[in-house]
């Protein structure tokens, strides 16, 4: 089995990687937030920054794309390469209207047509192993039907399926029935994505279709950092559970205090985090809102690092 980390935009970023990785557990492989492409230039440069060596130390993580056009990628694929990456993948899954209006993430699984000049354009000469990770479609599941082909035609390295569909955003519940249906199509190995947050969700999935064998996950792992260990197997005890939090979320606030000026803005960083992570305690409801009302870094060590005691 693979596990691979989901790329979160600003959650899973290179702050989250390096502390995870080096305290918690390697993922089979992680993605960074996409690096959105309109015109052939960069939408944000400052996304590009989570792609540098300096900020990924202990993982390479998977570069991912956001753009409709072949001239755009050819500039992400530039940077990358650049890196030194030699595989990247392309989201066709981001929900928000503000880029499936734009025909991006989601929005090019209407357009089957517009998806395959993207493809040909991109697998006309590139230099790097490509992926796709994507929904059943926009309005309906039953647009994946005409995607399947489009997936078929080209040497993609494996596409990463969340059974949702762009309208539902996140809410709502994952169509497995259509994941079941639509997955043994694909002539590429397939990927799940989405809802999960236990060991039984991936047996789950195993049971249903049993030749997915890799699996993506991102809020499961905000809400319980350890899951990734539960999933494997592995016997973590109080104390480790403890010890290792304790080291993940010192780990984060260096970062944190290498990206941000002033601690206003890491505290809006961390409370993001905390908005999941608060499962990971019994009383976690509690000291989200301590984290919520807290006004220095100091005052968030001091209920962070209590939180983590009181587990131990």
């Amino acid at each position: 089995m693979q596990l691979y980390l989901a790329p979160l935009q600003g959650l899973t970023d290179w702050i989250f990687r390096e502390s995870f990785t080096q305290h918690i557990g390697r993922f089979d492989k992680t993605f960074t937030p996409f690096v959105r492409v309109q015109s052939g230039d960069f939408y944000r440069p400052s996304q590009c920054n989570d792609l540098l060596p300096v900020h990924n130390t202990f993982q390479k993580p998977v570069p991912q794309f956001l753009g409709k056009d072949a001239e755009s990628f050819k500039r992400f694929e530039a940077l990358c390469l650049e890196q030194n990456y030699t595989e990247v993948n392309i989201n066709m899954g981001c929900p928000y209207p503000m880029v499936t209006g734009k025909g991006m993430g989601a929005g090019l699984l209407q357009h089957p047509r517009e998806m395959t000049n993207l493809l040909n354009g991109i697998f006309a000469d590139t230099e790097l192993k490509i992926s796709v990770k994507c929904r059943l479609g926009l309005e309906n599941a039953n647009e994946f039907e005409e995607l399947i082909p489009v997936f078929n035609a080209f040497p993609l390295e494996e596409v990463i399926l969340h059974p949702r569909i762009g309208k539902q955003q996140y809410k709502g519940e994952v169509d497995l029935d259509a994941f079941a249906r639509y997955a043994p199509q694909l002539s590429h190995p397939v990927c799940y994505n989405g809802d999960i947050r236990s060991v039984s969700d991936v047996e789950k999935i195993q049971q249903l279709v049993p030749q997915v064998d890799r699996f993506m996950i991102g809020r499961g792992i905000l809400q319980n950092p350890i899951l990734l260990a539960e999933i494997r197997n592995e016997k973590v005890n109080a104390g480790q559970k403890a010890d290792m939090l304790r080291k993940f979320h010192g780990a984060i606030i260096e970062h944190c205090r290498q990206k941000y000026s002033g601690d206003l803005h890491m505290l809006k960083r961390l409370e993001e985090l905390w908005e999941y992570h608060a499962e990971t305690f019994e009383n976690g409801r509690k000291i989200y809102k301590q984290v919520k009302k807290c006004k220095n870094l100091g005052q968030y060590e001091a209920v962070v690092f209590q939180a983590i005691n009181e587990m131990e």
